[in-house]
């Protein structure tokens, strides 16, 4: 499997930079292709399986440009003469089909050529983010002289016996798995050099028709709506383990994680060894070896050892590994003796550590290798945030840490779409992703995963009214009030981007959300008792709000409050004045009922259901981010959800809706002061931060990443006024800093802080981008800004 896994330096240079164009011809491609979906005469078409297809041919001179358009189902890597240079499809939903367009015309030789493809079929175990047909394979050239190139004419298609799925079970994960079967890889069956040149085919059948491929638009019946790829690849990076953690019954050398040294095992011998990445990644494994036939090669893939019971969650710190337990998923590869053979597979792992378990037969083997090729949707870093505490210049390196830890984090569940995690899951839920968007606006300035994540989730709605809480999924799952965070996702959109017909197109969603919402009104406006999950934070049982025999629930009815008012705004920018008017009537008399069924007078504070004396900092927090507690009392509300550890805590993901409130109540000067969850996570040598705590099943959820974005809109007090970030307000909560210095990408350019206080004063400089003004605020005091420099003194 060399040839068909290992990819150079150069070909990631080549892939990343130079075949990936996007290159339509509407003429043509965007009605009935010519070119036809193709399957294997053998093998099983729905099932688990590996299929290969060939299609050699001769060319007399290269073409300056060769565009190919490929898809494939479920997913498909597409070789040119023994070289990969596209990977896909990105993930949709069987209405929106995608394929990536190649120019091929870099790999060609003058002579004879081979296009090649390999496609994985999930089966019955797939990810839960992936939707499928059957198996099936697809290319169309663009240039009408290449039309030989297109399927189904020339193309050999084979099934190879060489692998079979390894469902995840209990003894790999504890509770619950989303991400597809793991693979077992007999290299005795496999055909080596399959997508070479040289390859004798003769003995591959042609690959038969499945059906004629149409594009999305097209007016005729399809199962497969194609539909252009409308991000960036992942980038890949060629990466290596830190070091070498546990060794038994085998000796690896020292400089074996640099890749200059060789494992050796005897024969008939059991042996491990564990491999430390340094931090949590998302990454192909790659494995090289030789010798060994029938040795079986299992990879087992850790985020964090535990200490004694699974069940209990225990993992201690990170570091530490001496006497614990490497649970995880894994793939397993068996040796056919030869040499150098490779092996990588067809998706990312999630890990930190890969515990590398070895069975060897009657031959001894070799492990040359055992490096990975990191893998990430190509975001770059663009905003800085440096901080100086003169009394305490540790905590402006912990602050540091944590950006990195975050940074981290937040790549680690973006990929063809954001992922609450890339162990468990690797879904793309609403209440994960409104932060991992808003994380990747502040810090990338790039929007396309965020809007991919509105388009995708909006393809959801169904008849009741409400979205899939995860999307794309072969298996609907639903969170009424997850949909009401869809509707901030596009509020938060249309304030950092000038994108209003996308906005526009997107609104009767937010309609159809409200309008199941409204159905379910009590006289008074408040939430009758949803239907599904209503999940809100682990801290509840199940993760559901308090609520009362009737129905009753505070966090309930001010969700739907805050959605009304996002979508107040996101209808005055580009809709409707019926929608303000009737939005702004319910709004009003849903302020005024939570207050008279929610407030306590007595110890002036909002309660979870009414008469009762069960608190939580949720409920209290979304009373002041709606403004039905405002000014002192909002302070003082904010105070005691602060103080008072007798209320049910936000975990870490909710703790973003607690730095929200903080801020809106004025508090902004404290936000440094109550990064407790953080900051015990990293004493417990945390690479990337879990999903709800300490003992946290996923060791990377992207939703603990909001420090990245709160550190720029309360710290540097960085955001927008008005829709496209045209108006820009920087009231800027230094707490006990002495100085700042900040930079945030902008659609027009860069918002740039120069910050220090002097005594009682604050000085510096401050710039926008060309074409927006905004506001200054420190202790009450107020400047108008404009584009360009302009100096601070107050």
């Amino acid at each position: 499997m060399k040839s068909t896994f290992v990819l150079s330096l150069l070909w990631f240079l080549a892939f990343n930079l130079q075949a990936q164009k996007e290159a339509l011809d509407p003429v043509w491609i965007d009605q009935v292709w010519p070119a036809k979906w193709i399957q294997s005469a053998h093998g099983p078409q729905k099932s688990y399986g590996v299929h290969y297809f060939r299609n050699t041919f001769s060319i007399d001179s290269i073409p300056k440009e060769l565009i190919v358009h490929t898809s494939g189902d479920n997913r498909y890597q597409l070789f040119v003469n023994g070289e990969m240079v596209t990977l896909g499809p990105q993930r949709g939903d069987l209405r929106h089909w995608y394929y990536e367009s190649t120019d091929i015309a870099p790999f060609l030789v003058i002579g004879k050529n081979v296009i090649a493809a390999k496609v994985l079929n999930y089966g019955a175990h797939p990810p839960d983010a992936q939707l499928s047909i059957q198996t099936g394979f697809l290319l169309a050239a663009n240039d009408k002289q290449f039309r030989n190139l297109n399927t189904p004419k020339n193309w050999k298609a084979n099934y190879t016996e060489a692998y079979s799925p390894n469902i995840v079970d209990g003894n790999q994960v504890r509770g619950y798995y989303g991400g597809g079967s793991r693979e077992i890889v007999d290299s005795n069956k496999y055909e080596w050099n399959w997508e070479k040149i040289d390859f004798d085919d003769s003995h591959w059948p042609k690959a038969i028709v499945i059906e004629s491929a149409f594009a999305k638009t097209c007016k005729w019946a399809s199962r497969w709506k194609l539909t252009p790829r409308t991000l960036k690849h992942e980038k890949l990076t060629k990466g290596r383990f830190k070091s070498v953690r546990i060794q038994e019954n085998v000796t690896v050398p020292e400089n074996f994680v640099k890749g200059e040294n060789e494992v050796s095992i005897p024969p008939n011998t059991k042996a491990n060894f564990v491999l430390d990445w340094g931090h949590i990644t998302t990454a192909y494994p790659v494995l090289k070896i030789s010798s060994g036939k029938n040795a079986r090669i299992t990879l087992r893939y850790v985020e964090a050892p535990h200490i004694g019971d699974i069940k209990k969650r225990e993992k201690g710190h990170r570091n530490e590994v001496k006497g614990k337990t490497f649970f995880g998923y894994f793939d397993q590869y068996i040796a056919d003796g030869g040499n150098e053979r490779v092996y990588q597979p067809m998706w990312w792992r999630g890990f930190r550590f890969i515990s590398v378990e070895v069975q060897t037969s009657d031959e001894p083997l070799v492990i040359h290798d055992l490096h990975a090729i990191h893998a990430t949707y190509p975001f770059e870093q663009k905003a800085a945030f440096n901080i100086h505490f003169a009394a305490n210049q540790q905590k402006s390196e912990r602050i540091q840490q944590m950006l990195a830890i975050g940074d981290r984090t937040i790549r680690a569940c973006s990929h063809e779409h954001f992922m609450d995690c890339p162990y468990y899951e690797e879904s793309q839920f609403e209440g994960d992703t409104r932060i991992e968007a808003l994380v990747s606006y502040y810090n990338f300035g790039d929007p396309a995963l965020g809007k991919n994540a509105i388009e995708q989730f909006s393809w959801s709605i169904n008849e009741e009214g409400f979205l899939s809480a995860r999307y794309p999924t072969n298996s609907l799952y639903y969170i009424p009030n997850y949909s009401l965070y869809w509707i901030g996702m596009l509020y938060d959109y249309m304030m950092l981007f000038d994108d209003a017909p996308f906005i526009k197109a997107k609104l009767p969603v937010s309609r159809m959300i409200l309008d199941y919402f409204e159905r379910n009104e009590r006289e008074d406006g408040t939430v009758k008792k949803l239907d599904y999950h209503q999940f809100v934070d682990w801290s509840f049982k199940a993760g559901e709000p308090p609520m009362n025999d009737k129905g009753f629930s505070a966090i309930n009815d001010l969700h739907y409050l805050l959605a009304l008012q996002w979508a107040i705004e996101l209808e005055k920018a580009v809709g409707n004045e019926y929608f303000i008017e009737h939005y702004q009537a319910k709004a009003t008399k849903l302020q005024k009922s939570i207050r008279q069924h929610y407030w306590n007078d007595q110890v002036g504070i909002f309660t979870d259901i009414p008469n009762s004396e069960q608190l939580s900092q949720h409920t209290n927090c979304l009373a002041i981010l709606t403004g039905i507690s405002a000014g002192v009392e909002a302070k003082n509300v904010m105070q005691q959800v602060l103080e008072n550890k007798a209320m049910t805590q936000a975990t870490l993901y909710w703790s973003f809706y607690v730095s929200e409130a903080m801020k809106k109540a004025g508090m902004g000067n404290v936000y440094m002061d109550n990064m407790q969850v953080w900051e015990s996570l990293m004493d417990l040598g945390v690479t990337t931060w879990p999903e709800s705590g300490a003992n946290s099943r996923s060791e990377c959820h992207g939703w603990g990443a909001n420090p990245n974005y709160h550190f720029y809109s309360i710290v540097a007090g960085i955001s927008s006024k008005s829709p496209g970030f045209k108006v820009i307000e920087i009231a800027p909560k230094l707490g006990k800093a002495e100085s700042l210095n900040a930079a945030l990408p902008h659609p027009l350019g860069f918002i740039n802080i120069n910050l220090k206080k002097q005594e009682s004063r604050l000085v510096g400089e401050v710039k926008l981008p060309k074409g927006t003004s905004g506001t200054f605020l420190w202790k009450g005091k107020e400047i108008a800004l404009k584009e360009g420099n302009q100096a601070i003194k107050l």
